[in-house]
């Protein structure tokens, strides 16, 4: 057994949160911390004053005032004091609640940026096992959580300590032996908060763990939005997320009894040890060792101490949640990475001349142990010359690339460049001398310009001028053939290219990429299906521009299209990790084995209607058609009122437009969403009113005191009094006992049932939502954490506590009217309005604040969520740095934004805090002037004052919670607008029962037009014909891909109609129509769970048995490999399927969609990232699948795979430019025919 490793203790996490300060943050810490000491002192340095006014009046006769009565409490002391105490208060307040949030949003953007080079510092193994969805969602949200518990929220804990310390240490020197009696409440209280806290912690612990995978399998789900609405997965995605959050209620609830005894305890320990100082305190007068003076005092501290302890409990749960949410962000920071990206020990050679040697190298994927992927592998790829990799998918090309990449390391063996092992190597100088062009290139939300220049980073020109840096990379992408679509992008090389490139085609995002990968003039290319993605034409002159750039450097090409590789200078063919044969193109075909088998099998030329031209010849000829086959953008415009319905689609999805609602209508709302909370909102309503009871209640029995100074013997009336005070902590303990409970399952029910709202809201959108550039992935997922963060702020114990305050505040108000009204008045309508206007003015600034704050942390979660899910093409570009550097200024930036604002926030932040002082100070000399004039008596002044005093501490408590509130109100409007957020394509009561007819036997469609609501100037297509067996050819973005999504549903047309039965498709339920229709597409989304669940997804009956997934694996050919994985059906595919190789994915998703037996298939270049063998066999079973009844519908570029369809349409420039079947189209010798003559394997023989 593995030893279990201990875990650190809450409070050691939170101190560890301050270790990543800088020299000037501790400096400001430091002048926050004693300013934080000194407004604590300050307040309890009123209980002195409170004191010494008791004695003055004990020293006041039966017989009524003494003479000097009125000028002591005018001149010297009392109300003066209380002036200077709220002076000293304002500025201190002032000084920590500003320098401390200044301070936590450092804190916590050092924090994330030591979290994020942890994460990116992680070998790539690290990140097979599923974590990095968690990562960039971690990092935001838990950076909140650490932010909100290292904020002012702290300046006000140490301001509570030092006033409790500092009340105590008065009432020391007042009168030690009483105050030793009462010092017994401070061990109860530690030990009640420290026993309460650890298990708490442990349930927490718990929690975050749950919360993070629930928010790991949310962004797999984000990032394959497209399967879920292809295959109406939502309802069946959304049971799987649920499962989380009610494994997370279960643990939550279980903290409602150590809520209930921390908070009901705390107050029961407090008010008893004050009934305890009366009983104690008189029986000393009675004996003479004190007098009223002193023990007053003693027993104000302790009331003093009572009250900081309630401003202090609220605030223990969120720094519980911050050293939690702090200790799982450390446990990646502190985890050791077995090859560290920012490790720059190691060789960095001169010169390379790129001879890889690969010795004996055995592998096995460090999460599939059982499963040997390269079996005693040895292999020579000579410097400067083309060595190509062909097999079937899972032979182990891909893993080869993977280490010589060093994202992995051989379980034995070596592999060696220029005879250096490259474990030896510097890995920043190794990764950019080898470069690497994916099968599924990845390409970061930025400008053309940015993408490619990623290439440049780490080497000699990272830092040349813009100018130079734009002429290397405009050769680049003329190298790569992509200059001129770049040029006719909307704003050239300085054209945002979406997030992961979503707004331009497959093929368009390949060429950059390969423009990335040559920029640097790297010595060794590997090329992994380079250029799977791309259509015959652009491949053709792709492939020349990487035979070009392959020149003299060292290229190891991975490829299922042979025709990519046939000039290679040795090809090895691959089977079960191990080398089959190898040797050149003409070599392999005379052996007559595998590779002429593949060969044949990919052969394209008809009969004999080929224009025999060699390869070079046609080379004019395609040169001049390649500027006409590739434009894609049209500059044709929409109609004004098309453009308008865009505008108005693109409207009604922004938040912004939204009117949100107030604080009480927010809350009011929320409560009203979860009727089966009732019993609880009544029962926490009422402990409310419990609670705020206790202030009033205080204040009558304190007045009693004055009652009792003219009694002869005050004992008995003092153990009276005592009793009660005693009577009220138990009422204490019962009142904050339910709250605690009931308000802790009214907030995690409040949680799960937010989060599952927020999950189905996102789930049901319309694919238009996510196009938009705030609705990324990483931006989406952090707002579904932060956002039921925000409304457990609004709605859990804070607002309960904010409820007490404000009953108290009301309740000591009409008790000082009721009793003094002339004293009562100042109070009440010269004190509380500028409190008031304080309170509401930081309300206001505050949620300003906050827009800043969740902009920019949303801006950097997408950077994150981008770079993480990414990590393979940012570990081979080796930008690990610069990608932490556009992390970083992006914190950087959002903290220069907010430093303005927060210093204004925090001012009526203090004034809330302070104001209190002066309205004593005037209510204190205009009572005692009362009292000199006989208008009132001491004990309707004490009364009086007594309840101002504590209406000013209740109102500083309930603005204390302002900050919260704010954010939970922006989150609670985010989450109604999301909620009432209808999708254009939806199931109405109209449409509900309505679908195909006929089970999709015919298709119609006609002049239609289609635009991108986000990008409306840019037509994508029109009108076509029906068919049975139907092929869409053509150059990357020439609306391919479009005709596929329109035929999902994923968009409506912006004109023109598709008929489905001759019915409309617009007038059918999306979800029955899309019964009828299954998709695979390019880049297939896999979710986390087992193979058997992402095939099952296919079907809508979640039982599937082992007979039928059998079956359609084997028509997808997947069943040899997974039959011959350890688990089976069984194994997990990871993250996105990261734990299978790019045909192995295919295949999964092929099985999901046969298994559903559709009337219409989708194909969506479905065969690209399949090797030879397994396409023809898919392609069988695709052909096979396609007679009958059903409707094939291809989109692809390898034209072997479409020869036999009844129609094939070429696109071009959004319209269809020829069309008819592969013979008619070659006889035509059009674009069709010089797309097969590009791709063609054997026209030499």
């Amino acid at each position: 057994m593995v030893p279990k490793v201990k875990e650190p203790s809450a409070f050691k996490g939170f101190l560890r949160i301050f270790s990543f300060g800088t020299p000037t943050l501790y400096a400001l810490l430091a002048i926050s911390l004693i300013a934080a000491i000194a407004a604590g002192i300050a307040l309890a340095m009123v209980n002195v004053v409170m004191g010494q006014f008791v004695r003055l009046l004990g020293n006041v006769g039966g017989d009524g005032l003494s003479p000097g009565f009125m000028s002591a409490v005018s001149t010297t002391a009392y109300g003066l004091y209380f002036v200077y105490i709220g002076i000293v208060r304002l500025l201190a307040i002032y000084l920590y609640a500003s320098l401390m949030t200044f301070v936590a949003y450092h804190l916590v953007r050092n924090i994330q940026h030591a979290y994020l080079r942890a994460a990116f510092s992680q070998e790539v193994g690290y990140y097979d096992q599923g974590v990095s969805g968690s990562i960039s969602t971690q990092a935001t949200s838990n950076g909140l959580l650490i932010q909100s518990g290292t904020s002012e929220k702290l300046g006000l804990f140490v301001q509570s300590i030092s006033t409790f310390a500092a009340a105590f240490v008065i009432a020391f020197i007042s009168q030690w032996k009483l105050t030793l009696t009462l010092i017994c409440i401070i061990p109860a209280i530690v030990v009640l908060v420290g026993g309460v806290g650890a298990f708490d912690a442990k349930i927490n612990t718990k929690l975050f763990k749950i919360y993070a995978d629930a928010a790991s399998y949310a962004d797999n789900l984000l990032s394959g939005m497209r399967t879920v609405h292809a295959f109406s997965l939502q309802s069946r995605t959304l049971a799987k997320y649920e499962m989380f959050l009610r494994s997370a209620l279960k643990l939550g609830n279980k903290r409602s009894k150590f809520v209930g005894i921390l908070f009901g305890g705390q107050y029961f320990i407090i008010y008893a040890g004050m009934g305890l100082s009366f009983w104690q305190g008189f029986d000393m007068i009675a004996k003479g060792e004190a007098d009223l003076g002193t023990v007053f005092t003693v027993l104000f501290s302790v009331i003093i101490a009572a009250s900081t302890i309630m401003t202090m409990a609220p605030h223990f749960v969120t720094f519980g949640r911050a050293a939690t949410a702090a200790m799982e962000l450390f446990k990646l920071i502190d985890r050791e990475s077995e090859i560290d990206a920012f490790d720059s020990s190691g060789l960095q050679p001169e010169s390379v001349s790129g001879n890889i040697e690969i010795e004996s190298v055995k592998f096995m994927y460090p999460t599939r142990p059982g499963t040997t992927v390269l079996d005693d592998l040895t292999l020579s790829v000579p410097a400067g010359k083309v060595t190509a990799l062909v097999g079937p998918s899972g032979s182990g090309k891909s893993t080869i690339i993977g280490l010589l990449e060093r994202w992995y390391r051989p379980v034995a063996g070596a592999i060696k460049l220029d005879g250096q092992d490259i474990n030896s190597l510097n890995l920043a100088w190794l990764r950019t001398n080898i470069r690497l062009v994916q099968q599924e290139p990845v390409l970061f939300n930025g400008t053309v310009f940015e993408n490619i220049a990623y290439g440049l980073v780490a080497t000699a020109w990272q830092h040349d001028s813009q100018e130079q840096q734009l002429a290397r990379v405009v050769s680049a992408a003329k190298m790569a053939f992509a200059h001129d679509f770049i040029l006719e992008l909307p704003e050239g090389y300085h054209t945002r290219v979406g997030e992961r490139g979503g707004l331009l085609s497959g093929g368009q995002k390949q060429r950059i990429a390969i423009a990335r990968s040559i920029i640097s003039e790297p010595r060794i290319l590997l090329l992994d299906e380079a250029t799977s993605a791309l259509d015959p034409h652009a491949e053709g002159v792709v492939q020349r521009a990487l035979d070009s750039v392959s020149r003299g450097r060292t290229t190891i090409v991975i490829a299922h299209k042979l025709s990519t590789i046939r000039n290679a200078d040795n090809i090895i063919v691959m089977s079960h990790g191990k080398i089959s044969e190898q040797g050149t193109h003409a070599e392999l075909l005379e052996r007559d084995g595998i590779y002429s088998r593949l060969v044949k099998a990919q052969d394209l030329s008809p009969s004999n209607h080929l224009p025999a031209e060699s390869d070079t010849a046609s080379v004019g000829a395609e040169e001049m058609q390649s500027t006409a086959v590739d434009h894609v953008a049209s500059l044709k415009k929409l109609s004004t009122t098309e453009s308008r319905q865009l505008a108005i689609l693109g409207d009604r999805e922004d938040p912004e437009k939204y009117p949100g609602s107030s604080l009480f209508s927010c809350i009011w709302r929320i409560a009203r969403t979860t009727p089966e909370l009732t019993v609880w909102y009544i029962l926490a309503a009422l402990a409310c009113v419990g609670g705020g009871a206790v202030y009033p209640g205080q204040t009558l029995l304190l007045g009693k005191i004055v009652d009792i100074l003219g009694v002869d013997d005050p004992r008995s009336e003092a153990n009276f009094l005592s009793l009660m005070l005693f009577i009220l902590s138990l009422g204490c303990l019962a009142c904050y006992y339910i709250l605690g409970w009931a308000m802790n399952i009214i907030a995690n029910t409040l949680s799960t049932r937010v989060r599952k709202d927020l999950m189905s809201s996102l789930l049901r959108q319309d694919l238009r939502f996510f196009d938009r550039p705030e609705n990324t992935v990483g931006a989406l997922s952090s707002r579904l954490d932060s956002i039921p963060q925000a409304i457990l702020e609004l709605m859990g114990i804070n607002i309960s506590f904010a409820i007490i305050s404000a009953i108290s505040v009301v309740a000591c108000c009409v008790l000082s009217l009721v009793v003094a009204w002339k004293v009562g008045v100042i109070g009440v309508f010269v004190g509380l309005p500028p409190l008031l206007l304080s309170g509401w003015l930081r309300v206001k600034l505050e949620a300003h604040l906050n827009t800043i704050i969740s902009k920019a942390f949303l801006q950097s979660a997408s950077l994150a969520s981008e770079a993480v899910l990414a990590i393979r093409t940012v570990s081979s570009l080796a930008i690990e740095n610069s990608v932490l550097q556009r992390y970083t200024d992006e914190l950087d930036g959002a903290i220069h934004r907010c430093t303005l604002p927060l210093f204004h926030v925090m001012l009526w932040f203090a004034c809330t805090q302070a104001i209190e002082q002066f309205i004593l100070a005037l209510g204190f000399w205009w009572g005692s002037k009362l009292v000199n004039d006989g208008e009132i008596t001491f004990y309707q002044f004490m009364v009086a004052f007594m309840g101002i005093y504590f209406s000013g501490m209740a109102a500083g408590t309930l603005f204390s919670f302002a900050g919260s509130f704010t954010r939970g109100i922006q989150a609670t409007n985010y989450y109604f607008w999301l909620s009432g957020l209808e999708p254009t394509i939806a199931e109405t009561e109209t449409n509900k029962a309505s679908g195909p007819p006929d089970g999709c036997r015919t298709y119609e469609l006609r002049d239609l037009q289609f635009s991108y609501p986000l990008a409306p100037d840019n037509k994508v297509l029109s009108g076509i014909q029906r068919g049975d067996f139907v092929a869409f050819v053509g150059a990357s973005g020439c609306g391919k891909s479009t005709m596929i999504s329109l035929l999902e549903r994923f968009y409506d047309p912006t004109s023109g109609t598709i008929s489905v039965d001759s019915h409309s498709l617009a007038s059918f339920n999306p979800a029955r129509y899309r019964q009828h229709v299954a998709l695979v597409q390019q880049e297939p989304s896999l979710f986390p769970g087992s193979i058997r669940e992402n095939i099952s997804h296919g079907t809508d009956s979640v039982n599937v048995s082992d007979a039928d997934l059998e079956a359609a694996c084997r028509a997808a050919n997947a069943w040899d490999f997974v039959s011959s994985l350890p688990e089976g059906l069984n194994t997990p595919c990871g993250t996105s399927g990261s734990q299978l190789s790019g045909g192995q994915r295919q295949r999964i998703a092929i099985a999901r969609a046969l298994i559903r037996q559709p009337s219409v298939i989708l194909l969506d270049e479905a065969t690209s990232a399949l090797d030879t063998e397994s396409e023809r066999i898919v392609q069988a079973a695709l052909t096979e699948a396609a007679n009958g009844n059903r409707i094939t519908i291809a989109v692809a570029h390898r034209l072997s795979t479409i020869r036999q369809a009844k129609r094939i349409f070429v696109f071009y420039g959004g319209r269809v430019a020829e069309a008819g079947t592969h013979e008619e189209l070659i006889r035509m010798d059009g674009m069709y025919a010089k797309m097969c003559q590009a791709q063609n394997l054997d026209h030499e023989g």
